[in-house]
C-alpha cells in the first residue's frame, strides 16, 4: 500500500498543532501591524483556524479537506482580515494532502489545491479597498510552490529509504534462508552416509561376531572411526552456524580438509566391504591441487557421494558401481552407473538426496539428470567450469574427513 509519512496520526497531530499556534500568534499580530484591516474577533480567529482543523481531522478525504481549507481562507479574506499567516493554515493543509494517502492522487490534488486557492486568494483581493499589491501575491504564491515541492522531495526520500529498509531485508531473509539450506544439506550428507557406514558396519559385526571375532572386531573400529569422523564434521558444520572459523581450539586452521577429488575413491569403502565393485574413472588433468576450483570440487565430490549412497540404501541387488569424472571444454562432467536393476523407489521418490544432489549442481549453474539407466540407476551432473580453472574458488561447503566404511544414501526421503 502506497502510504506518506503523515498517514499516522502522531505526526499529524503535532503539525496541526504547531501551524495553530503560529496561526494565532501570526493573525493577531498581523492586526495589530496592518492598519485598516478588520480586527481578529471569534469569527476571524475561526475561519483561520479552519486549515488546521482540517488537517488534524480529514486524512482520508483530500478534497474534502481542500475545499474547506480554500473556502475558509477565501472568507476570511473576503471579510477584510488581515494578510498573513491565516494563509498559512490552508499552504499546511496542502502540505497534508501531499504527504498522505496514494503518491499519485497526493500530487493531483495538492497541485490543483494550491491554483484553486491562489484563484481565490486573488478574487477575494480584488473585493478588499486596502491596495494589496500584485507583487505579494506573488511572492505567497512563490512560497506557497517551494512549500509543495519541499514536500514532494521529503516523500521521495522518505520513500526511497523505506524501499531501500525493504530491499535490505529480503536480502537477509534471503541469505538466512539459503544458509539454512546448505547447512541442511551439509547435515543431511554428513549423517547419511556416516550412519549408513555404521549400520552395515554393524550388520557385518553381528554377522561375524560368533564365527570371526577379528572380522567383527575390525568392523567395530570401522564403526568407532566413522562415528568419529561424523562428529568432527558435524562440529565443522556447527562452527559455521556459529561463525567459527578455526577448530576450536585457538588456531586458524580449518577441521577439515580442502576439497580434493583424489579423495574420492575412499568413498567407495562401504559399497565394498560389501563385495560391491565400484570402479573409479578419473581425468588424471583434475587431481592436482587447484586443477578445478574447491567449490566446484565440493560440488563434484558431493554428487558422487550422495550417489553412492543411494546406491548402497536402494540398490541390494548392485554388483558394479562406475564413478567418471572428466573436465572437456568448460565442463566438468561426473557420472554415476550401477547395475542394480530397476526399482521403482529409486526412481520415483523425491527427497533430500536427489533434492540436494539437485540444488547443489544448478546452484553452481549446472545441471543434473538422475533416473534409471541401461542395467540400473545413474546420475549424470555436467558442472561449467572457469575460463581459469586452476584459481581456487570459495568452497559451497566444509568437505568431509575421508569417512571409513562409509555407506552412502541414495535416499530421497
Amino acid at each position: 500500500m502506497d502510504r506518506g509519512p503523515l498517514d499516522r496520526r502522531r505526526p499529524r497531530l503535532f503539525l496541526a498543532v504547531a501551524l495553530a499556534v503560529v496561526v494565532t500568534v501570526g493573525t493577531f499580530g498581523a492586526s495589530h501591524w496592518q492598519p485598516g484591516a478588520r480586527d481578529v474577533d471569534a469569527l476571524g480567529l475561526l475561519l483561520a483556524l479552519v486549515g488546521p482543523v482540517v488537517l488534524l481531522t480529514l486524512p482520508r478525504r483530500p478534497v474534502l479537506a481542500v475545499l474547506l481549507a480554500v473556502g475558509a481562507v477565501g472568507t476570511y479574506l473576503a471579510l477584510g482580515y488581515a494578510w498573513g499567516p491565516a494563509l498559512g493554515g490552508t499552504v499546511g493543509v496542502l502540505v497534508m494532502v501531499l504527504l498522505t494517502g496514494p503518491a499519485a492522487r497526493a500530487r493531483v490534488v495538492a497541485w490543483s489545491g494550491a491554483v484553486l486557492m491562489w484563484g481565490v486568494v486573488v478574487g477575494a483581493a480584488a473585493l478588499r479597498d486596502d491596495g494589496t499589491r500584485v507583487g505579494g501575491l506573488l511572492g505567497g504564491a512563490a512560497w506557497t510552490a517551494v512549500a509543495l515541492l519541499v514536500a514532494t522531495g521529503v516523500r521521495e526520500r522518505l520513500a526511497r529509504a523505506a524501499a531501500w529498509r525493504a530491499a535490505r531485508a529480503d536480502r537477509e531473509r534471503t541469505a538466512v534462508a539459503t544458509e539454512r539450506l546448505r547447512i541442511a544439506r551439509e547435515l543431511h550428507d554428513v549423517l547419511a552416509h556416516s550412519l549408513s557406514a555404521i549400520n552395515v558396519q554393524a550388520g557385518v559385526g553381528l554377522h561375524l561376531l560368533d564365527r570371526d571375532v577379528d572380522q567383527a572386531r575390525s568392523a567395530l573400529a570401522s564403526i568407532k572411526a566413522t562415528s568419529r569422523d561424523a562428529l568432527d564434521e558435524v562440529r565443522a558444520v556447527l562452527g559455521v552456524v556459529r561463525g567459527e572459523d578455526d577448530g576450536g581450539d585457538g588456531t586458524s586452521e580449518p577441521r577439515t580438509p580442502t576439497w580434493d577429488l583424489a579423495a574420492l575413491p575412499r568413498l567407495a569403502e562401504p559399497l565394498r566391504a560389501r563385495g560391491v565393485a565400484v570402479r573409479f574413472d578419473v581425468d588424471p588433468d583434475l587431481l592436482p591441487p587447484g586443477a578445478v576450483p574447491a567449490h566446484l570440487a565440493g560440488v563434484a565430490y558431493r554428487v558422487v557421494q550422495e550417489a553412492l549412497t543411494n546406491v548402497g540404501r536402494h540398490a541390494s541387488r548392485a554388483r558394479t558401481v562406475v564413478v567418471r569424472v572428466a573436465g572437456g571444454g568448460d565442463l566438468l562432467r561426473v557420472a554415476v552407473d550401477d547395475d542394480g536393476g530397476p526399482s521403482g523407489a529409486r526412481g520415483d521418490a523425491v527427497g533430500y538426496g536427489l533434492r540436494g544432489m539437485r540444488e547443489r549442481v544448478e546452484g553452481a549453474g549446472g545441471a543434473l539428470d538422475a533416473g534409471p539407466g541401461a542395467r540400473g540407476f545413474s546420475v549424470a551432473a555436467t558442472i561449467p567450469l572457469p575460463a581459469d580453472v586452476s584459481a581456487p574458488g570459495p568452497s559451497d561447503a566444509r568437505p568431509p574427513r575421508a569417512p571409513r566404511g562409509s555407506d552412502s544414501s541414495r535416499e530421497d526421503a
